[in-house]
């Protein structure tokens, strides 16, 4: 009997173990399908702008304070300091990461698998889920391509998805009454209010960053509702108006703009019917486009979050049918999520817009195997796997190619012997690069240099990405260095404000302000 006994809870603790190493496991096996290790994982190589941003203002943090250049779009800064659009609550996570293991090409992506491990052990010590939900959860977790291609990348999406997961958790925790007579014996006072202080607290964090992630507040203030706390019911409020303000304020005078209208606050005073309809009928495209034709693109992003928001409207109306609790994290998730949505028509670009859902389809994906049922969550995991076949391969995976990393070794040293960073924070400190250009010897064919050799720019310099209609004015040019292609009209626009090359290969110009001490 005590053999018996032991070996089951030997198991218990296996899978316990192997539920909070899901995402450790999953990023190695979605390398692994390519024959390939996570330590291969070479981000200068990713084909995406934000992970150049992201990682090279961590850079500047951790090696001068901030970075010595401003990082903006169309050369665009803040109006104090350095930073980018979402300034550097985001990026704290990142920073303390760095800070204590170093910072390399490989560090965002350990640092990703870190957070959400240790998301799910927070999740796990508050929740005590089933064996059934954590099988369900893994599974939906290595079956995501989605997921498991932000966490092996170098942008923080992965670390808004191990926050959520924790605020999802703790709502639970405080709210579902499913959850609490499960726990009844272990809940006592003193652990609510540890609870709600945390949640409170990664929710004002996240609302820091993303000013959408105040719908959350509803979780703290339902539950102060529950006990009649009138100090918080009225203090909440206050507080998420603060939180509110705060970012306000920060993305006013601590942040650069986009160089695009991508996020429009004139949308709203436009606002019409008919631009819901448009917006409607284009997420629907979205997903037909995702559904019908092989090839990358959004609308898995929303055939996944409206296949979750329809089971878990079905749910709450079914229970309020039946006369049973409705689960109130799935009130809070709806309204947050719907509000989000709207949110993201009437403001956003749906398209750019797709990937900040990712981390509410997870949390989704979580409430539903808690509140309703695993098989669920099983319905999902099948969509991921299904547009594991249909994407074919797109957005895939940047491995290290020794000769590739021989060349940025290269460009590293020619660019430190080029781009000299001063200690004083200015445009003296920035490369900028256009993202398109015209070739100057046949207008109608397109070149570009691949923004990735950025990567190899010394530490404390700002990047700013560009319009190639940007340098029709000369005028508008505040940057010290401009990185452009050799082919390009944008050169000679170059030369003809005095700006001279100081280094070449057969892919890219680096062309340098005259210094006026020299």
């Amino acid at each position: 009997m005590n053999k018996r006994l032991w070996e089951k809870k030997m198991f218990d603790h296996i899978v316990i173990l192997l539920f909070f190493l899901t995402p450790l496991i999953s990023a190695a096996l979605f390398c692994l399908k390519d024959g390939r290790m996570i330590s291969d994982i070479y981000i200068p190589l990713g084909g995406w702008s934000d992970e150049i941003t992201y990682y090279k203002q961590i850079e500047g943090i951790l090696s001068h304070g901030l970075p010595r250049g401003y990082f903006g779009y169309n050369q665009s800064r803040a109006l104090y300091g350095s930073l980018a659009v979402w300034g550097m609550i985001p990026l704290i996570p990142y920073v303390v990461w760095g800070f204590f293991f170093g910072w390399s090409y490989c560090s965002p992506v350990y640092a990703n698998i870190f957070f959400c491990t240790a998301a799910l052990m927070a999740f796990y010590k508050l929740i005590h889920p089933k064996k059934s939900e954590m099988a369900a959860i893994t599974v939906f977790w290595v079956a995501n391509q989605f997921l498991n291609r932000y966490v092996l990348s170098g942008v923080i999406e992965a670390s808004v998805t191990a926050q959520l997961l924790i605020v999802m958790a703790c709502g639970e925790y405080l709210l579902s009454g499913k959850i609490r007579d499960c726990r009844r014996k272990e809940i006592i006072v003193a652990k609510d209010r540890a609870v709600c202080i945390l949640c409170t607290g990664i929710i004002c964090f996240l609302t820091l960053a993303r000013p959408y992630f105040a719908v959350l507040f509803l979780i703290p203030f339902w539950k102060a509702i529950k006990e009649k706390t009138k100090g918080q019911i009225i203090g909440l409020p206050f507080l998420a108006a603060g939180i509110m303000a705060l970012f306000f304020i920060n993305s006013r005078y601590f942040c650069s703009t986009y160089f695009s209208n991508v996020i429009s606050f004139s949308k709203i005073s436009s606002l019409n019917p008919g631009i819901l309809f448009e917006s409607s009928l284009k997420i629907a495209k979205y997903i037909w486009y995702a559904v019908r034709y092989e090839g990358g693109g959004p609308g898995w992003y929303y055939l996944l979050f409206f296949l979750e928001l329809t089971m878990m409207i079905c749910v709450c109306i079914w229970r309020k049918h039946c006369r049973e609790e409705v689960p109130p994290m799935f009130v809070v998730s709806l309204t947050g999520e719907l509000l989000i949505l709207f949110a993201l028509v009437v403001m956003y670009d749906l398209e750019v817009g797709a990937r900040h859902i990712l981390a509410l389809i997870v949390a989704n994906a979580v409430l539903l195997a808690l509140e309703f049922r695993t098989y669920s969550v099983w319905v999902l995991a099948l969509v991921c796997a299904a547009s594991v076949f249909r994407t074919q391969g797109a957005d895939g995976l940047p491995y290290r190619e020794e000769a590739y990393v021989r060349y940025m070794d290269m460009l590293e040293e020619e660019f430190a012997k080029a781009v000299k960073v001063t200690e004083e924070i200015s445009y003296d400190n920035v490369v900028a690069m256009p993202t398109a250009d015209r070739d100057a010897k046949d207008p109608e064919r397109g070149v570009c240099t691949y923004y990735g050799i950025l990567f190899a720019m010394p530490s404390g310099v700002g990047i700013s990405l560009d319009f190639q209609d940007f340098y029709e004015d000369a005028g508008n040019i505040k940057a010290k260095y401009i990185l452009v292609h050799p082919d390009g009209e944008i050169r000679q626009t170059l030369e003809g404000i005095g700006m001279s090359c100081i280094f070449e290969n057969d892919e890219l110009m680096l062309y340098s302000m005259a210094d006026p001490d020299a």
